[in-house]
Formats: C-alpha cells, sequence, structure tokens
C-alpha cells in the first residue's frame, strides 16, 4: 500500500516538457532530418555519375552520341605515364624559391560569371582567336557566355582579350604544340619533343605571359606533344603553379594529357566534338544537335570550333534556340567545377568507406 501511494505520487508530480525543451527536441530532429537528407542526396549523385550514358527525360540516345561519348574520354587512352619524378628531375633538386600557393586558383578568379542552371549544360570553345581583330570585335557583341580561346603568338592580344572578357566571354590560351604531320606549322614558340629542358621551360613561360584574365590552356594542334608523357606533365606542373585548368582538345587519340593532368592535380577536361571541320552552316547545325544530344545524355558536352564566318554566323542563329531546348550555354569553368566536385565528392565517399 505505501509503495503504491508512492508511485502515484511520483506520477502526480512529474513535470510536462517546458516549451523551451520541446524547442530544442524539435531542432535535433530537423537537424537530423536535414543530415540524412544530405546523405542521400550524395548517394543519388554518385549513383548517377556512374552511368554516364543516364537518360534525362526524353534524351535522344544514337550510334553517333554513344561512339563519342565512348572515344572521346582522354582518361582511357592506353600510353602509360610512368613514375612522374622520372620526367620532373627539377624535383629532385633543392629548390631555389618556394612559391606559396594562389589564395584562389587562376580558373576559379578568372571564370566568366556562372548562370543559374538546372539543365544540361554546353560549352563552346572557339580555337585560333587574336589573328584576326575582326572576329574578336564580333565575338564581344555576340551573346554568349562563350570560351575563347587565344593564339599567344597573335598580336595586341590584350585590347583584344580584355573586350571580349568585358562582354562576358571567357578566356584560355591555346598553346601552340608539336603535330604528327611536319609540314603542319603551330606557330613560333610551339612546344616541341625535341626541345631541351631550358628552352622548354623558357617557351612554356613566353606562351603563359602573353595576356592576362585566363582561366587554363587548350592545346593547338599538339598531335605529336600530347602524347609524350614527360612533356605534358611538364606543361601540367607549370599550369598547377597558378591554378589553371586544362581542355584536352584530343587532336590525338593517344593523348596523355587528361592523364598528366590528374596525376598532377590539375582540373581538367575533354572535348568531345568538333563543330566546324566542314566549314557548312548544315553540316556545323547537325554537329551542335549533336553536342545536345551529349549533354542530354551525360548532363554536359565540351564542342570546340573556330572563328571562321561561317561558323559565328551559324553560332548566332543557333543561341537563339536554345531556351526552348532546354540547354543552357555556359564557360567551361563552369563543367570544370561541377566535375571537380563530383571527384572531391567520390574521394571523400571512397576515404569514408577505408576509415
Amino acid at each position: 500500500m505505501f509503495g503504491q501511494k508512492k508511485l502515484n505520487s511520483k506520477r502526480q508530480t512529474t513535470k510536462k516538457p517546458s516549451r523551451w525543451q520541446r524547442f530544442k527536441r524539435a531542432a535535433i530532429y530537423l537537424y537530423v532530418g536535414v543530415v540524412l537528407a544530405s546523405i542521400t542526396a550524395l548517394v543519388l549523385v554518385l549513383d548517377d555519375e556512374k552511368d554516364m550514358l543516364r537518360d534525362e527525360g526524353n534524351a535522344e540516345i544514337d550510334a553517333d552520341v554513344v561512339a563519342i561519348l565512348e572515344a572521346m574520354d582522354g582518361e582511357k587512352s592506353e600510353a602509360p605515364i610512368g613514375e612522374i619524378d622520372d620526367f620532373l628531375p627539377i624535383r629532385k633538386q633543392k629548390p631555389a624559391k618556394v612559391e606559396p600557393e594562389p589564395v584562389e586558383p587562376a580558373w576559379r578568379l578568372y571564370a566568366a560569371n556562372w548562370p543559374l542552371v538546372r539543365q544540361p549544360m554546353l560549352a563552346i570553345v572557339i580555337d585560333d582567336l587574336g589573328l584576326s581583330e575582326d572576329a574578336t570585335t564580333l565575338l564581344a557583341e555576340m551573346q554568349g557566355p562563350y570560351t575563347l580561346s587565344y593564339l599567344p603568338y597573335a598580336e595586341n592580344l590584350a585590347t583584344q582579350t580584355a573586350l571580349v572578357r568585358n562582354a562576358g566571354h571567357e578566356l584560355m590560351v591555346h598553346m601552340p604544340m608539336q603535330p604528327q604531320n611536319a609540314d603542319a606549322d603551330p606557330g613560333p614558340n610551339a612546344m616541341l619533343n625535341d626541345l631541351t629542358p631550358a628552352e622548354f621551360d623558357r617557351r612554356l613561360e613566353w606562351n603563359l605571359s602573353r595576356f592576362e584574365g585566363y582561366v587554363g590552356v587548350n592545346n593547338h594542334m599538339g598531335s605529336a606533344l600530347t602524347e609524350n608523357a614527360g612533356a605534358m606533365v611538364r606543361v601540367m606542373v607549370r599550369l598547377k603553379r597558378d591554378g589553371h585548368l586544362f581542355l584536352d582538345s584530343l587532336t590525338s587519340p593517344k593523348s596523355v594529357g587528361v592523364r598528366a593532368a590528374k596525376a598532377t592535380g590539375v582540373p581538367y577536361i575533354a572535348r568531345d566534338i568538333f563543330l566546324d571541320n566542314v566549314r557548312q552552316e548544315g553540316l556545323i547545325l547537325e554537329q551542335l544537335a549533336k553536342a545536345e544530344r551529349i549533354a542530354r545524355s551525360r548532363g554536359y558536352a565540351i564542342a570546340i570550333c573556330h572563328p571562321y564566318d561561317v561558323t559565328l554566323g551559324t553560332l548566332m542563329k543557333w543561341r537563339k534556340t536554345l531556351d526552348k531546348k532546354g540547354i543552357s550555354l555556359v564557360p567551361l569553368s563552369q563543367i570544370v567545377a561541377s566535375r571537380e566536385a563530383v571527384r572531391h565528392a567520390r574521394l571523400v565517399n571512397a576515404q569514408e568507406k577505408d576509415d
């Protein structure tokens, strides 16, 4: 009897949770829910990335698109890179001066404005710029954003590049590199396989110093040099110093450019398609349509073209149709950023599994 009275007394004196306690409990539940939702989203992203040919909506998957996605992947080159230190004897020497890493890498610092997008992204890189100032003037008036790659041996580069950058386009250096065809001239101060290390470095510095405000480099010609692992690693180490990205134009299916960038920690991407190998409006539009299908299939696409009159005229007409197609034209750096985020998430996930 006495025990029963004591139990009843305890029940009567139990207090209801205060408003503050109820608030704290609700906040904890909300926090846990957000964490679980974030983890679920990350897992979904990683699962999506495993299938590079995912179908988005009514995306059209055809033989041409599949062939491009399988062939134009610089990470699948079979050419061996070997040990990086073998190609960089300078690493085995005591450095004369330790340079601090940049506060913000150049590829982000000089990136064009990234539009907020929730649809497939397409970056169009226009190569061989600088030799025609008329083309630069026209591009400054065109709706973009385009990624514009200037030849470092062109004249009046400071004025030309400032004009298009102020118009909202993104800049790159179109680095001249040795081609397989001995009759093809990549231009003055080109990067060649038989240069001495001192001359190689001198030309590299010269090419990178011709104008400012660029996010990275892609190769002009280069079907021979991009197969040379030692030369490409040397280029990447220099790009890494200032935080530039690398776009492999993939002028050779045996290019090791992407693998060299990956090995040295340089942000990278590879070209999917050329638009104007044939300078006809109808065929350029067909290539643009193919690029759109790649973007819908994979989430992004990289196309390269040149400042021919017919190409620029076709781009102006095509640009007006994009809003209806559900494709976003973006600067190259925006796609690189999205890919780097995915790679980082994969790395973190792998490390957590190891732990």
